[in-house]
């Protein structure tokens, strides 16, 4: 593990939310992947940017522990009240910002929000979307988005007597039934919780309005990246995949 810190712009904050108490996989935050626990697959990748200062917020002492010797920051400890399952991440990046603004008086350019579940995410991933949001005054928020598993023309609805109704979802006016060879519809990609970075005017303009995502909904433009790199661990099964992908991964190193 990485125990000095890279020098880093620091007018972004780079957030790693990672409680303890995850119920689908047990200590999954620190569970090892690669002979490392998760979350330092995501501070090493954050690190390496060179995009912002990276902070952990967490409530577990022993997180804490672990991603401090990994160079990341840990200013403070979680709540409990903001460490539940039900917690949103939401009120994590407020939580955070309140504490910078209050303890630092600093305030980030940019939040770039980075779960640990998403372990492939690469660090020049990060630095491009800072550079292509700074490219884009206008625009608010940059998020990471993969090509679809399914095309949303395959959805189909049963109706009341059992019947099955076609061309469910319609894009640019036209479904299935319109566009009947595969090849020929239109390209479509998914959203990824792997990186979302937003103008930290965003959060301060919208503090009284809970409701709001993590980032702007209405102002956002994509990253692509792979499926692989978009490989998101919630479950046991997850993480058999991610397992699998790194192995993958380092096969391809060693030949």
């Amino acid at each position: 593990m990485k125990n000095t810190p890279l020098k880093y712009e620091v007018d972004n904050l780079i957030l790693i939310p990672a409680r303890s108490g995850s119920t689908r996989v047990a200590n999954k935050n620190i569970r090892e992947l690669g002979g490392k626990p998760l979350v330092i697959h995501t501070i090493e990748s954050s690190l390496d940017s060179t995009s912002g200062r990276v902070v952990v917020s967490t409530n577990s002492k022993e997180i804490s522990s672990i991603t401090r010797l990994s160079g990341a920051e840990v200013p403070f400890l979680r709540s409990d009240e903001l460490s539940t399952a039900e917690a949103s991440s939401l009120a994590v990046i407020y939580h955070t910002l309140d504490w910078f603004r209050d303890n630092e008086q600093w305030v980030p350019d940019l939040v770039i929000f980075c779960p640990p579940t998403n372990p492939f995410l690469r660090s020049n991933t990060i630095r491009k979307m800072v550079e292509r949001i700074n490219g884009r005054p206008n625009v608010n928020s940059i998020v990471t988005i993969t090509k679809t598993s399914s095309h949303p023309f395959k959805i189909v609805q049963e109706q009341p007597d059992g019947r099955l109704k076609n061309g469910v979802v319609a894009i640019d006016g036209k479904t299935i039934n319109d566009i009947e060879r595969s090849q020929d519809w239109p390209e479509v990609w998914e959203g990824s919780a792997a990186c979302r970075t937003t103008r930290t005017s965003y959060f301060i303009q919208n503090r009284n309005d809970r409701s709001h995502k993590t980032y702007d909904v209405d102002n956002f433009i994509g990253f692509k990246i792979s499926n692989e790199e978009a490989c998101d661990i919630n479950n046991p099964l997850d993480f058999l995949i991610a397992e699998s992908i790194y192995q993958s991964y380092k096969d391809k190193d060693n030949k």
